[in-house]
This record gives C-alpha cells, structure tokens and sequence, in this order.
C-alpha cells in the first residue's frame, strides 16, 4: 500500500496569494476614498446652492414688500441704493409711520469678507458666506442699469428706481462648479 502524500501550501503559494489580496485591498480603498470625495464635493455643491437660493429668497421677500403704504401717506420703497447695500421700507403695521428698529426697515448689505447680510434695526443676519461676488443693481422705468457712484444714489435718483437686482456668485472651497444667482425684483409704486 502505498501512501498519498498530501502537499502543504508552500511559501511561494503564501506570497502570490498575499500579493493578490494587497492588490484587490488598496483597488477597493482607492474607490471607496474615490466615492467619499464625491459624495462630500456633492453634499458641498448642494449646501452652496441651497445657500444662495435662500439669500435670493429672502432678498426678493423684503424687495416685494419694500413701499407698501396703506395709509397712502408716501412711504418710499428705498432709501438707500449703493452697489453693495440698498435699504428698503414699508409700513406693515399700517400706522403711517416706518418703525426703524422693525422690519418696516430692512437693509441687504454685501460686505468686503464676502458675505451677504440682512440688517434689521441693530440685528445682523448672515445670509451667506464664501461669496465670490455680491452686488445690487438698480434699473429705471424703460429697464436702463442706472449708474451708481460709490456713496449711492441721491433721493431723486432713489425715485427714479423701479426694479432692484441682486447677482450672488458662491464658489464652495475646492469645488469646480459655481452657483451663480441672479434675481431682477421691481419695486412697488404709489398709484
């Protein structure tokens, strides 16, 4: 009778099989690294959008109420217009009278560190932050830009505004896409 030898893994087999196994370990850590860099530049994407979204929202809801005057006494939709800050106004509490430390005054002001601000009497509220570009524009009856000097537009050129327009530009860090926002709002006027 003769007796089968039954053979060992030798240590060549033992590197060849530890070889493949270090390959198919750092292919797969390689996706998995891959797919969470993804997943986070998307969830980066996603928050600059919805950032900017909500700043133009918020903006277009003080513009579309700026003027409302129910008492008719001549409440004036703006009070300030320059390219980095416009003030709006509104009598919503239909006394006659604009409360200042209320939401009856309301400005939207973009800042040197690139940040877009809501003030509401001494209340700051930041509306978004990382902005690559903030800044107001204000058209006139026939929808002309009308110029801007620096220190901002003088009461009559303040009469003359019919329309306040808003351009956002936020640039997540590390990220290759933009979100750029554009909102055009007109203004409401005595009839």
């Amino acid at each position: 009778m003769r007796r089968q030898r039954t053979r060992g893994t030798g240590l060549v087999d033992l590197l060849v099989g530890t070889a493949l196994a270090l390959a198919v370990l750092s292919v797969l850590t390689a996706a998995v690294g891959t797919g969470a860099r993804v997943l986070v530049a998307g969830g980066a994407r996603g928050e600059a959008e919805d950032t900017a979204q909500l700043a133009v929202e918020a903006f277009t809801f003080d513009a579309r109420r700026a003027g409302w005057d129910p008492r008719a006494v001549g409440i004036a939709p703006l009070v300030e217009a320059t390219p980095s800050r416009v003030t709006f106004t509104a009598d919503l509490d239909a006394n006659g009278a604009v409360d200042a430390s209320s939401e009856e005054k309301t400005a939207h002001v973009c800042t040197g560190v690139g940040r877009l601000s809501r003030i509401i009497g001494r209340q700051s509220l930041p509306l978004a932050d990382g902005l690559s570009r903030c800044a107001f524009r204000y058209l006139d009856a026939t929808g002309t830009a009308i110029a801007v000097p620096a220190a901002g537009l003088s009461p009559t050129a303040l009469a003359g505004v019919r329309a306040v327009a808003l351009d956002l530009t936020l640039l997540p860090s590390g990220l290759r896409g933009r979100a750029d926002r554009t909102v055009l709002v007109a203004l409401r006027r005595a009839s």
